[in-house]
């Protein structure tokens, strides 16, 4: 296909994924729980992403596509992981064969029609268990790249089979993604995005907020800012267009909220243990957070005595997947952002752009690439047009 051709088709399945809003709507909610408010909101990112993929042409222009690509997409934003990822690999002239979480299964049929007419590019496959689905992308010698998201044991897993592929993708966990309130700071502001940021779509993605590092004169505005903000958070029905998030269904995810809130002693300012699929929004003021995986709504706030203190232990994590950041860090930005995937400095938005760079360091995510005999590790922020295509002509 030429390039306006494709850019065509990834317009039309925008549209298409935009057409059955109410039914993705129905589908997540009965999946996973998910709010229709967020699901709107994700549809709508969607549509959108692959309506403007002719922004991202310049990026494939003159480069060659890998083949076939393969991915396992975690269970929360499927339809946006699809837009981002499969969009830019599609962009790229390459095909795809994805599989989604067994927790998604009725949003992962939605995306199988979407994607019907295009079965000569897009393979979704359904009812296949993904370790299964893992091991015949690696048995397939056809499938060139691998993207996998998971635990760090699913990453050090696919490692081993770096042999079978060009290129290794993972998305590892983001740990504890933090919001640094340094001296400076728009406090007020602070508080309504760490509390805004923190328990969106009741904390399920792993770029959510689960602590935040605020300077100590900061502490008590910063505290009854996010409560404040807390408190008008609407759990229940996720049919309910006014409620912000409903049942948490994957079990993993409620015993690492469990987890995390018996590791952080301190005083709890909001929520507590789940009951049955319902956690609530829970706030613990703590001294010491320990640099685990914590997914779900919950939000650690821990006092520093500088700036310093503040970067030093925002920098103690094996997950520098995502930071947030407001007032002045100290050795200015890059201090903060040479180490982590990405930094966003006083933020204000709700979502994420799809079209943003992503990508984790360290254990939060890793590409593994064969170039010629040797295998190269890399971290930080993906530009997935680039990643999902060669950067050389071939003979």
């Amino acid at each position: 296909m030429e390039l306006g051709e494709r850019i065509e088709m990834l317009a039309f399945l925008g549209r298409e994924i935009e057409k059955r809003e109410g039914s993705f709507c129905e589908a997540l909610a009965l999946d996973i729980g998910q709010a229709i408010k967020v699901t709107k909101a994700e549809i709508s990112l969607s549509a959108k992403h692959l309506d403007t993929m002719k922004e991202d042409a310049p990026l494939v222009e003159g480069r060659e596509p890998y083949g076939l690509i393969g991915a396992v997409f975690p269970y929360d934003a499927p339809t946006v992981m699809f837009a981002r990822w499969g969009g830019a690999a599609l962009l790229g002239r390459n095909r795809i064969r994805v599989s989604f979480s067994s927790l998604t299964p009725r949003a992962a049929e939605l995306i199988g029609e979407v994607c019907a007419p295009w079965e000569d590019r897009i393979e979704v496959v359904l009812d296949k268990d993904n370790r299964a689905f893992g091991q015949e992308c690696i048995d397939d010698p056809q499938v060139r790249v691998f993207f996998i998201s998971g635990s760090g044991i699913v990453g050090r897993v696919y490692a081993r089979a770096i042999d079978f592929f060009d290129k290794i993708i993972y998305a590892g966990p983001g740990g504890m993604p933090p919001v640094l309130v340094f001296p400076g700071a728009d406090v007020e502001q602070a508080a309504i995005f760490a509390a805004r940021r923190a328990f969106l779509n009741g904390g399920q993605y792993c770029t959510t907020i689960k602590r935040a590092l605020v300077y100590k004169d900061l502490l008590e505005p910063f505290i009854h800012g996010v409560l404040a903000e807390v408190g008008e958070i609407k759990v229940g029905d996720p049919l309910d267009p006014q409620v912000d998030y409903g049942p948490i269904k994957a079990e993993r995810t409620r015993k690492l909220f469990q987890r995390g809130l018996e590791m952080m002693k301190g005083s709890l300012l909001w929520g507590g243990p789940p009951q049955g699929e319902w956690l609530y929004p829970t706030v613990v003021l703590t001294k010491h957070i320990p640099d685990i995986e914590v997914f779900g709504p919950f939000l650690a706030i821990k006092a520093e005595t500088s700036a310093s203190a503040i970067l030093r232990e925002a920098l103690k994590t094996r997950y520098p997947l995502i930071a947030y950041a407001f007032g002045e860090c100290p050795g200015g930005k890059k201090s903060l952002e040479r180490l982590y995937g990405s930094v966003y400095w006083d933020p204000q938005f709700l979502y994420l752009n799809p079209r943003d760079p992503s990508g984790g360091r360290r254990d939060s995510g890793w590409v593994l690439e064969m170039r010629g005999p040797k295998i190269v590790r890399r971290g930080g922020a993906l530009v997935y047009p680039l990643e999902l295509t060669q950067g050389f002509l071939r003979e």
